[in-house]
């Protein structure tokens, strides 16, 4: 069975120019804001509840990225509380026929179950656990690189 919470693509779009800062590579701000959508869908999907970003924990930026690339996002459940939870994200570079990817950047960020008042609600995300050995490796590394406990 397919784990749904495991290297996941979510979301994927291609570089316009007003997405460019004053130096002609993507703005930071469009991928940080990209990447958050993308996360933010998948924190959803997994608690079946509202969720907000409650902390960009790290945002790093690996490689430029121009008008028309093409950008996703795999992205990977780490840790869950009672009511948080933290998503890794890989953001990638596409190659137009698909044949290829790209390590462009990599985030981090922890997002909070709430209600209709976005107040955060407790005992509303089950425990998350890697369904094999080869996940488990993978959110290790990922936790380590990162300093998560």
């Amino acid at each position: 069975m397919k784990n749904n919470f495991f290297k996941r693509q979510m979301a994927d779009y291609f570089v316009t120019p007003r997405m460019l800062n004053h130096m002609s590579i993507t703005h930071g701000g469009t991928l940080l804001d990209n990447a958050d959508s993308a996360m933010g869908m998948f924190a959803n999907s997994y608690c079946h509840t509202r969720t907000l970003t409650g902390r960009i924990d790290k945002f790093i930026f690996h490689k430029k990225s121009y008008v028309g690339d093409h950008i996703g996002f795999c992205v990977t459940l780490l840790k869950t509380t009672p009511k948080t939870m933290t998503i890794y994200t890989e953001v990638n570079r596409f190659s137009l026929d698909n044949s290829s990817t790209e390590l462009i950047g990599e985030a981090v960020f922890t997002y909070v179950a709430v209600n209709e008042d976005l107040t955060p609600i407790a005992g509303s995300i089950e425990q998350y656990h890697p369904k094999s050995f080869k996940e488990r490796e993978y959110i290790d590394s990922i936790k380590r690189r990162f300093g998560i406990k």
